[in-house]
């Protein structure tokens, strides 16, 4: 009877330690994939069907450009005014892992330059977020690990041509019927004449202390939000219900059907780069870039915004990271069609599609191209001057 004990014990012994050692070495497992982001499944946008697709995000976390003269935490954004965070840097880095696992299969599993084209508006915010992005959809692989020693990264090229015209707001005189348009919107936003937005203005440019008024209660909103997206301290005299009795001032009904579903700022602004993006998948269903699968755009909450209103959803300004998807389908019935994704952060990974209401459902790519031509076919600062006049 004692020798059965020990052989139960010793028994019992092995099987403690080969479960301890399975479970370490799974968790070790689960790790180093998480670590070496190497992604072997094929991706939820992996069917054969699919042949081009367009990914317009927002950039990744930033620094406001605006602070308050009695805010105690004067280095909070170390980065500079406008500039990614190092939690951009971080989330965009991720953003780029969740189109991969996207979007694997469907694109190789290493860098060509011949499968991607990426784009990018003339601000450091976008060209490195969508460096980020890269670095987390291509690691260096085989022969691209350039490095003895382990990295994550490798250089991918990023064009600074993109037609976004979402950054007008900061590039006063560049279009003066943007900027008189802009004018006006501040305008209707100045046009407040309830007493309680009064007190609650009184009260802002005091604790602020500077005046806040209707042109820069945008900018103090902008870094409320972008403390919250960092997670950082706010400032200590703000409530949860001044930040949404400043949006309540800013994102209302009146203020989105003058900016973003006004046609003239959606020529301005979006136009360009529909129209692009009209073009290349033009020529990728022509056969004249068989290669090209994907375009990138790193861009602006007002280009992300802009686009969705003017296809026909409307929605506010979207978070840091969000993405709008455009895919080219073909198939024996429809031939090719148009479907749209939208991601509404950064970490987001399942989205949701989204139709396109003034093209129909399906949206045949040959009325999308069409509805494209109709309303951006002129030349952009030819429509500046048109809409000023």
């Amino acid at each position: 009877m004692a020798f059965d004990l020990k052989k139960v014990a010793l028994v019992f012994g092995v099987s403690l330690t080969i479960i301890a050692v399975c479970s370490v070495l799974y968790v070790f497992t689960i790790q180093w994939k998480q670590q070496s982001n190497d992604v072997v499944e094929p991706g939820r946008f992996s069917d054969p069907s699919l042949k081009f697709v367009t990914v317009l995000f927002r950039h990744g976390n930033r620094a406001p450009g605006f602070k308050c003269n009695t805010d105690a935490h004067n280095n909070i954004f170390p980065e500079g005014k406008m500039e990614l965070t190092k939690k951009g840097k971080q989330n965009m880095y991720k953003k780029g892992q969740i189109l991969r696992r996207l979007y694997n299969s469907f694109l190789s599993n290493l860098y060509l330059d011949t499968e991607i084209l990426v784009k990018t508006t003339d601000t450091r915010r976008t060209f490195m977020s969508a460096a980020m992005v890269l670095a987390g959809m291509y690691p260096p692989k085989g022969y691209q690990k350039w490095s003895d020693s382990e990295t994550v990264w490798q250089p991918i090229p990023i064009y600074t041509n993109s037609p976004d015209h979402g950054t007008l707001f900061d590039e006063p005189g560049k279009c003066l019927a943007f900027d008189s348009m802009s004018i006006k919107l501040y305008n209707q936003l100045n046009n407040h004449t309830d007493k309680n937005i009064t007190a609650l203005m009184s009260y802002l440019s005091e604790k602020c202390g500077q005046p806040i008024t209707h042109k820069n209660i945008i900018k103090l909103y902008d870094l409320l939000l972008c403390r919250i997206a960092d997670d950082l301290p706010q400032l200590e005299w703000i409530k949860p219900y001044h930040i949404e009795t400043i949006k309540s001032i800013i994102m209302n009904k009146q203020s989105s059907k003058t900016f973003f579903e006004n046609y003239g700022f959606q020529k301005i602004l979006i136009g360009p780069l529909l129209n692009e993006i009209g073009s290349i998948m033009e020529s990728r269903l022509n056969n004249y870039n068989i290669t090209r699968k994907m375009s990138l755009y790193s861009g602006h909450d007002i280009s992300v915004a802009m686009a969705m209103n003017f296809l026909g959803n409307n929605i506010e300004l979207p978070d840091f990271g969000a993405s709008l998807h455009f895919h080219l389908y073909h198939d024996d019935i429809n031939e090719y069609t148009i479907k749209m994704f939208f991601y509404d952060r950064w970490n987001n990974e399942e989205g949701k599609e989204v139709l396109i209401p003034i093209c129909g459902n399906p949206c045949k790519f040959t009325d999308f191209k069409n509805l494209l031509e109709k309303n951006f076919s002129g030349e952009w600062a030819e429509e500046c001057k048109k809409i000023e006049s």
